[in-house]
């Protein structure tokens, strides 16, 4: 489950302590701030556009390029 939170200074205090906690028992909790999710959202726009516009490149070609 994903979920993107807006809370107070206190509440996000509160919540990262019990996530924190969870990760200490061995429950898997990723916690992503809002620059890196406006980052990876960006990403993920720009990816589709890409695709739409037919922006497409081969493994190969994209390999070929960065060895140049």
């Amino acid at each position: 489950m994903t979920l993107h939170v807006n809370m107070s200074e206190s509440v996000s205090q509160k919540v990262l302590a019990f996530l924190e906690s969870l990760t200490m028992q061995g429950d898997k909790v990723e916690i992503i701030d809002d620059t890196l999710y406006q980052f990876e959202k960006k990403g993920i726009l720009k990816g589709l556009s890409q695709v739409e516009n037919n922006e497409i490149f081969s493994s190969d070609e994209l390999l070929n390029e960065l060895n140049k």
